[in-house]
């Protein structure tokens, strides 16, 4: 038997009414993550969740790559693949995800800090695009960001058309140019680099039975 709830509900009913409550300096961190049926059953009949490299979209195989490295790297779990989770959305933006995942399962987790990446959402689309992060600098303006975004990328291009891979995937790069790419993302790695209202998602090698609080069959 489950050590938490299993139930269903419509979409606009499978969230909790008030706020969210995430805490990104809680010990326990509180998650919410959609899966299929079958994740739930696995769950329940072996009391933890693998997750299935095979899932992983190809075109971005290799962000999940450095983001796996990353995981082995800072963790104290190993594994072959990851699991996500949101650390901090909105409620509208959740409810409105369940729309989205009906026939699915939105399970509610509670996982010790140390088990867990954060990783800034928006940010983690540079990693998906292979394009530098560049952070903007204390006090500097709009267009002194942009000015200086334009010359990483100006250098960033000469260097790649000198080693003859514009156009190619990060994986193809130089070590020495896929080594500053990599560098750059380790920023969105940082939660004192978040904004208050920022969009934060986390990875986790594996999932245990209690670290969930509540599964949501959503209808």
């Amino acid at each position: 038997m489950p050590n938490f709830p299993v139930s269903r509900a419509c979409a606009n009913r499978a969230v909790p009414a008030g706020r969210v409550g995430y805490d990104l300096n809680a010990d326990r961190l509180l998650l919410h993550t959609f899966q299929p049926e079958e994740a739930l059953e696995e769950l329940l009949s072996t009391g933890q969740l693998i997750p299935d490299p095979s899932r992983a979209e190809p075109l971005f195989a290799d962000a999940y790559d450095w983001m796996l490295r990353e995981m082995d790297r800072r963790l104290p779990t190993s594994g072959d693949g990851a699991l996500w989770f949101w650390a901090r959305i909105t409620r509208e933006y959740l409810v409105d995800s369940c729309r989205q995942h009906r026939g699915d399962v939105l399970l509610t987790c509670r996982i010790p800090r140390e088990r867990v990446l954060l990783s800034h959402f928006s940010d983690w689309h540079r990693a998906l695009g292979g394009t530098p992060h560049v952070l903007e600098l204390p006090g500097e303006s709009d267009d002194d960001y942009g000015a200086r975004l334009d010359r990483i990328w100006d250098e960033l291009n000469e260097r790649k058309r000198a080693a003859g891979v514009l156009g190619k995937g990060f994986r193809e790069w130089p070590e020495d140019l896929r080594r500053d790419l990599e560098r750059s993302w380790e920023q969105f790695l940082d939660p004192s680099t978040y904004g208050r209202w920022d969009t934060v998602q986390a990875t986790a090698h594996v999932l245990r039975a209690e670290d969930v609080i509540e599964a949501v069959r959503i209808g």
